[in-house]
């Protein structure tokens, strides 16, 4: 039997949500609208009226995703203009972002849906729409006012990537613990000294 109350629109948010969590748990082999159902306590039909089946979910739960992130970092590059925070800002977004919505972070770097980037030559490859984008293209803007060498700012992209990367990895896993604001020494840990 159908959960009573659903505002509209509300079944169909609660659907990607569980979705969500499910192909974080069981990946694209183990989903199915069937089990979204479960999760959901609805009927297994009741998805098919937002889904025409689970790969049309599987797209709507990759795009909400990985839109929210890119969304957020584009927000933190306008604040950093307002604020005059440059990649430090930047930064404490991402983690922020991160520890805030732990499953799109699992979902983003650890499921098969998983964002790629590469570095070839003296250029970063990644797909349009990639979040990373955004992170890379400010990080570049950014670092061009002090550095020249094309690959070692490339170098330092990395790094200011794997800083934020890492500590979101370790602070969701339970790995590492901080007794202080991760924001605040996620700003230490980023800070450049222009040369």
């Amino acid at each position: 039997m159908e959960k009573m109350n659903y505002h509209h629109g509300a079944l169909k948010e609660e659907i990607i949500e569980k979705g969500l969590i499910l192909i974080n748990k069981e990946g694209t082999k183990g989903f199915s609208l069937r089990k979204v159902a479960a999760m959901c306590g609805v009927s297994h039909t009741a998805p098919y009226k937002h889904f025409k089946n689970k790969e049309e979910l599987m797209e709507d739960i990759s795009t909400r995703v990985l839109r929210s992130f890119r969304e957020c970092l584009m927000q933190a590059v306008e604040m950093a203009k307002i604020e005059h925070t440059g990649m430090v800002g930047i930064g404490k977004a991402y983690v922020k972002f991160m520890l805030e919505n732990k499953e799109y972070f699992r979902f983003i770097f650890f499921s098969e849906y998983k964002v790629n980037v590469k570095l070839k030559g003296d250029q970063f490859v990644y797909q349009a729409g990639n979040p990373f984008e955004v992170f890379c293209s400010s990080a570049t803007a950014y670092l061009e006012n002090f550095m020249k060498d094309k690959k070692q700012i490339n170098y330092t992209i990395l790094t200011m990537w794997s800083i934020v990367h890492g500590i979101a990895t370790l602070v969701i896993h339970e790995t590492f613990e901080y007794d202080g604001d991760y924001e605040e020494l996620v700003g230490k840990m980023l800070y450049v000294e222009p040369r």
